[in-house]
């Protein structure tokens, strides 16, 4: 006892780590509250309980603090225009996600399969996040604008103006890059991990290079891609600046309706309401989305750990 005591504190008095670590030895339960309290917290606090005030106040008629009703609910589901706006969001959505997930997916793979300077690549595929969001955004109204650099560069080859700027493609543009690198990056990671010993026995095997895709690089990387494909899907359906900004009021979606409740129309219960209902069908379709993608790359896929 003496010479383990002489180890820890060769000077012979405690100190303060010293003294914390015997106090949780002896207290294991008290130690895991340590350990997994904080990240409680943070979930708790900054997502649990923002979202229980929202479906509080989606409840109340007209203001806070307001009467008890329904009529939140009723008035959005029993909506013509709301619901076509749902409708016309979700279409973009899944084009947006189907485009970045493709273009991402290709970009990915090349860099794996044959660049040598793969740091390099991911370095300017992550490059715009080091940039405002709205300067981006601005700058692509530079772009797509009638006489913007997209048209002066198709006169330069004698072509006709596209003028793309309050457009559904601007959108999908605008879309595309903000969200691309969020989807190369967990491609990238599944693509790395992903043993390419399989694809040279698929080829051994005689399988081509399209089999050999569809039955063992996609299914072995499919975690990677339904990540990438949850994190396009969710802020592109909740997002108001891009179609405010590339798309003008042609192309409302639901994230604008939202923001007009809660800046410009003051009525924060029915822009909460509208943000329950939208979560829940985000959360339904992303649930979906995922067992349908399992049973489509089957249950026998898998990266390597």
């Amino acid at each position: 006892m003496g010479t383990e005591t002489e180890t820890r504190a060769p000077s012979g008095e405690s100190t303060l780590l010293t003294d914390l670590t015997d106090f949780f030895r002896t207290r294991p339960r008290l130690k895991k509250l340590a350990i997994a309290g904080p990240p409680y917290g943070v979930l708790i606090g900054f997502f649990l309980l923002p979202l229980v005030a929202m479906l509080v106040i989606s409840f109340q008629e007209g203001q806070i603090n307001g009467p008890w009703t329904l009529a939140n609910y009723t008035n959005f589901l029993g909506s013509q225009t709301y619901l076509t706006v749902v409708w016309r969001t979700l279409v973009i959505t899944v084009q947006v996600t189907v485009l970045v997930t493709v273009v991402g997916y290709t970009l990915a793979y090349s860099i794996v399969r044959f660049s040598r300077r793969a740091t390099l690549l991911l370095l300017l595929v992550i490059l715009p996040f080091w940039t405002s969001y709205i300067i981006r955004m601005y700058a692509w109204i530079n772009i797509l604008q009638s006489g913007g650099v997209l048209d002066s560069t198709l006169q330069l080859f004698s072509l006709p103006s596209v003028g793309l700027l309050y457009t559904q493609p601007a959108v999908m543009i605008g879309f595309t890059y903000v969200w691309l690198p969020l989807a190369v990056l967990p491609f990238y990671a599944s693509l790395t991990n992903m043993d390419a010993d399989l694809i040279e026995a698929a080829k051994d095997l005689g399988a081509g290079p399209i089999k050999t895709f569809f039955t063992v690089t996609l299914p072995m990387t499919k975690n990677g891609v339904i990540t990438g494909v949850i994190l396009v899907f969710i802020p592109t359906f909740g997002s108001f600046i891009t179609p405010r900004l590339l798309g003008g009021t042609n192309n409302i979606m639901i994230g604008m309706v939202i923001e007009n409740q809660f800046k410009s129309a003051f009525n924060w219960p029915f822009g909460a309401a509208i943000g329950i209902v939208i979560s829940v069908v985000v959360v339904l379709l992303l649930v979906a989305g995922a067992r349908g993608g399992g049973n489509l790359f089957g249950s026998s896929g898998g990266e390597r750990t």
